[in-house]
């Protein structure tokens, strides 16, 4: 199954709208896109515009990757809930306002704690976890859904706390390696601790691989990478507050009926995967500035209308 899926076939066998894939095409030609990846039950329709080789910084779709591996570690046993206070790892919180938090409110967006809405001053603090632990609360853990880089950031040390490994270490041994990807990067700060939020680096084929871990039901060559159960709780909604949210998957519809899940990186860098439909979507682009990014909303309404 997996040699099918590496199958490099035209985009005519994927037996797929083929004038709304068309659409999709353009816009990614437009757009100035590097990669663009195209999933079907059939194989794979892959077009690099720019013949690059390196891999892509993925940006907030690094999101994904830290949320998988507090799922690797939930399915080891290492986490024993996702109800498991941060005060856990964090000792100096015990009896703060922060000793409410836990695991589940940051892989939900709703830890409270306090965000700027960009990672400027998160990044260049030296280390991010103690930049993160002296930030104020702003509202009750659980009761506000806000996007948050900083609370998600607490996640690479987490890791380290757990594994005495960075999460770049613990990912690679249990995600990369059995999934061949062997070109990538993460960026880090200064405490040599890997940005959770963001700063993982991967080519188009590799991220391909991720996603079809996840449609495959966490199986790779016969191998169970990570449990269905996870890949089930994460890619669906898992809270009233705001449906959209999984744990740092974006949950996708169509007339309110889910299809399926995603997620976008600052930059142009979007994924969307629909198990109904046998169907993943991928565009990548290295960031070139000044041209503004282009519209998230608008590559996932054409690569949605392509299995509507």
């Amino acid at each position: 199954m997996i040699t099918q899926f590496l199958k490099d076939i035209p985009s005519n066998e994927l037996e797929l709208n083929i004038q709304k894939m068309n659409a999709l095409i353009e816009y990614c030609k437009d757009e100035e896109s590097d990669e663009l990846i195209l999933i079907s039950k059939n194989g794979m329709y892959h077009e690099n515009f720019t013949n690059t080789n390196k891999p892509i910084a993925i940006n907030s779709l690094t999101k994904v990757f830290a949320g998988t591996a507090i799922g690797l570690l939930i399915d080891e046993g290492l986490i024993s809930s996702l109800h498991t206070p941060i005060s856990t790892y964090f000792s100096n919180l015990k009896n703060t306002e922060m000793s409410e938090i836990t695991l589940w409110h940051i892989l939900t967006h709703t830890s409270g704690i306090h965000t700027d809405g960009h990672d400027n001053e998160l990044s260049a603090a030296p280390n991010i976890a103690k930049y993160v632990l002296a930030l104020p609360i702003t509202d009750k853990p659980g009761t506000v859904s806000k996007y948050n880089n900083e609370a998600v950031g607490l996640l690479s040390e987490i890791v380290r706390t757990i594994t005495g490994k960075t999460i770049d270490q613990y990912l690679n041994e249990k995600l990369f390696i059995p999934l061949g990807i062997k070109d990538w990067e993460w960026l880090k700060d200064q405490s040599n601790n890997p940005y959770a939020y963001a700063g993982l680096s991967l080519k188009g084929i590799d991220l391909a691989k991720f996603a079809y871990l996840h449609l495959n039901d966490g199986v790779w060559n016969g191998q169970q990478i990570i449990t269905k159960h996870w890949i089930d709780m994460a890619t669906h909604p898992t809270q009233s507050i705001n449906r959209n949210w999984g744990y740092l998957w974006l949950t996708a519809y169509v007339e309110d009926v889910y299809i399926g899940y995603g997620m976008s990186g600052f930059g142009g860098k979007y994924l969307l995967v629909s198990p109904k439909e046998n169907f993943i979507a991928i565009r990548l682009v290295h960031r070139r500035d000044p041209i503004p990014a282009p519209s998230a909303d608008l590559f996932f309404k054409l690569a949605i209308d392509i299995i509507k």
